[in-house]
């Protein structure tokens, strides 16, 4: 049991209270309380060393690289609209951290049939590195960094690390040429909000032609909601945080599925509000640089929107009993 009070925290350690001074010290507790952890890190490096050399390949540019090189370049192209990628990891062990004790208590020793998920989790990478798809072997160093788990902790832990494990899906790039095809629905679905809002509601001059709004008057000139537009970013990113959220604050199923449903319209609408408000600035002011400005930065207003709702409506589904441990 943790009370963390003005005092010190206290961790009940088979009947006898343990006291930590700081957070390096629990931190050392709980990691000395892993049986065969030095050949868990073993097997992780060797499984990291396999995607650093051998990661993925491409007949265009002729080499063979390390996914890692990958996968930071695709985080840092804005055109790929992943710079969250670099957090998720962060996020991971914040997850896999508060649920210390849990995994702690479910060891049970070597769980052999993680071999064969493993080989399943190596076939999928020898996929992705033949047919040149970096993001299948992505989710297979994940998957099979997870399967290690299992593998040398038990069934039990693989289960109760399933979830921090999982939230590395989100952190897969969506963007660039990729979400071309992916995004079209979704840059519809926007361009026909935007225009029914400004057009057919506010009887601003706008022409749709597919996912381009033009503009008679030369306010705006064009605007094309591409892919980077579609608000694929902000959709994965807000799909992130209410499933982190639902599955920390509520034990129930269906409370969790409204929460994570939620992120759909929510990003849509978030969205649609702001290609409407770049219009609407547009015409204002009769300038395309009031158009731009609003295109750079208003869509943090409606992100912070998006956030606040999702909060709201965890609040309306609150539960009366607190949840128990993540």
């Amino acid at each position: 049991m943790i009370d963390k009070g003005d005092a010190n925290a206290v961790v009940s350690n088979g009947g006898a209270a343990v006291s930590f001074d700081h957070f390096g010290q629990e931190l050392q507790f709980y990691w000395t309380k892993l049986p065969g952890r030095t050949i868990y890190l073993g097997l992780l490096a060797a499984w990291c060393l396999l995607f650093q050399f051998f990661g993925w390949t491409s007949a265009i540019a002729g080499r063979t690289d390390s996914l890692f090189n990958w996968m930071w370049e695709k985080w840092s192209d804005p055109a790929n609209d992943a710079s969250h990628g670099k957090l998720i990891p962060i996020v991971v062990l914040g997850l896999l951290w508060l649920r210390r004790r849990r995994l702690v208590d479910s060891v049970a020793g070597v769980w052999w049939p993680g071999l064969v998920a493993l080989a399943f989790a190596l076939g999928l990478h020898v996929v992705g590195y033949v047919v040149q798809q970096p993001r299948l072997s992505m989710v297979a160093f994940f998957s099979g960094a997870w399967i290690l788990v299992g593998l040398v902790w038990g069934r039990k832990t693989l289960m109760v690390s399933f979830f921090p494990f999982f939230i590395f899906a989100f952190c897969v790039p969506m963007g660039g040429t990729f979400a071309q095809g992916l995004t079209l629905p979704l840059r519809l679905i926007a361009a026909k909000g935007a225009t029914f809002i400004t057009k057919d509601l506010l009887e601003v001059p706008v022409e749709r032609i597919g996912t381009k709004l033009t503009d008679p008057n030369g306010f705006f000139g064009s605007f094309d909601v591409a892919a980077e537009c579609s608000g694929i970013r902000s959709f994965i990113a807000l799909l992130a945080i209410t499933t982190i959220f639902s599955v920390l604050t509520m034990k129930t199923l269906w409370r969790r599925t409204v929460m994570i449903v939620s992120t759909v319209p929510l990003a849509l609408i978030c969205n649609i509000l702001r290609i409407t408000t770049i219009i609407l600035a547009a015409n204002t002011f009769k300038s395309a640089a009031a158009g731009t400005f609003v295109d750079d930065y208003f869509g943090y207003v409606t992100y912070a929107v998006a956030i606040g709702c999702v909060f709201l409506l965890g609040r309306l589904l609150r539960e009366k009993k607190p949840a128990g441990p993540p």
